[in-house]
């Protein structure tokens, strides 16, 4: 029983680097703008022909895109796609930059969050496309649509979430609503710190009507303000996830705003910990599909843009990939189990993605002044 419980710890901490690339959306944003790197470059090989080069993050995550969702796609429209595995952190979009400006580019469609999907656009990084070159997108809620100038620049791949984690034999009653964080609850609590926090969101939603305070500074303020009354219920402010992911297995703290799917996991493997959805919806990032403006494959890109919102492929990114579907659940033909296993009915808090972009250096400064204060 030992060994099988250590080899199921040693399978959720290898699932971390998956996560954590996923979701680097603050660093991202707080990083500056796209600009040249010496010595920044790919080792770019030229398409050939009938393929689509297809980049996303490495591990578990592109092994599941390359056994379940390239073939599928290949099968559907006749094009081969060529892997490759994408880099993380902001370094990757500043040669990404300088690869397609001398036209280069490494793939011929990327996985790209939000402030990456905004920072690129600004750079005239992506390819738009018309709206009848992508039929499949009518219908997306428009959080799952990046849109520049003149079309469409990013189409949702899949979504992520933040949820309520807690163990339920420390919390007795099940919390329904993000409030439970602002009740009496003296050193409980695993919170996110810094310009990063989902609590920016959390705080937004629940006490100023949504997250568009977040859009100036003196907005930024007041939930900051919000935000600082947790301070008595916190016991761990955590920045790197597996630092909550080690304190809800010691039973450190008692739970916290956690990545779901994450959560699901420690349950899985025998931890006591449960991953509610609040009645005001967990808070959502999306990753994207995105298209170098210096890619020639406009129509196998076209292709795989409009297969990427087909209920197959969501099915296949909620039961493989273990990401929220982008397409309403009445289209997917998901049992309840595997529907609620990666996402929720409940409309959820979208990250504030342009605030971040224009705001999160801000964001970051004002969280650890409270802190320190």
């Amino acid at each position: 029983m030992t060994d099988m419980k250590n080899r199921d710890q040693g399978a959720v901490r290898a699932n971390l680097p998956r996560r954590a690339a996923l979701k680097r959306f603050a660093a991202i944003a707080c990083a500056p703008a796209l600009g040249g790197v010496a010595g920044a470059s790919f080792a770019a090989a030229p398409a050939t022909s009938g393929t689509l080069r297809v980049s996303t993050y490495g591990g578990d995550f592109l092994e599941a895109y390359k056994q379940h969702f390239f073939p599928v796609f290949t099968q559907q429209t006749g094009i081969k796609v060529e892997a490759v595995e994408q880099p993380e952190g902001p370094q990757f979009m500043l040669q990404l930059a300088q690869a397609n400006q001398a036209g280069t580019v490494p793939f011929d469609i990327c996985m790209a969050v939000g402030p990456q999907m905004i920072r690129g656009r600004a750079k005239n990084l992506w390819r738009q496309f018309s709206a009848n070159a992508l039929p499949a997108v009518t219908g997306l809620d428009p959080h799952y649509l990046g849109h520049g100038a003149s079309g469409i620049d990013g189409v949702g791949a899949m979504g992520w979430y933040f949820t309520l984690a807690f163990n339920p034999t420390e919390i007795a009653s099940l919390p329904d609503t993000w409030s439970v964080l602002w009740s009496r609850r003296p050193n409980t609590w695993g919170l996110q710190s810094g310009g990063q926090s989902p609590l920016f969101e959390i705080a937004s939603a629940l006490y100023f009507g949504g997250t568009q305070i977040l859009s100036t500074r003196p907005g930024i303020d007041r939930v900051m303000a919000k935000i600082a009354e947790l301070k008595g219920n916190v016991k761990l402010w955590w920045q790197d996830e597996g630092t909550m992911q080690t304190a809800l297995q010691n039973g450190e703290v008692a739970g916290g705003a956690f990545v779901h799917d994450v959560a699901i996991s420690l349950g899985k493997a025998g931890f006591p910990i449960r991953s509610l959805f609040p009645r005001e919806g967990g808070v959502q990032g999306v990753n994207y599909w995105c298209q170098p403006s210096a890619s020639k494959k406009l129509d196998e890109a076209a292709a795989f843009l409009n297969f990427s919102c087909s209920p197959t492929a969501q099915e296949i990114v909620a039961r493989h990939v273990h990401g929220a579907p982008v397409i309403e659940r009445s289209r997917l033909k998901l049992t309840d189990a595997e529907f609620n296993l990666v996402s929720s009915d409940r409309k959820p808090i979208f990250i504030a993605t342009e605030a971040r972009v224009a705001n999160g250096q801000y964001m970051a400064q004002a969280f650890n002044q409270m802190l320190m204060g």
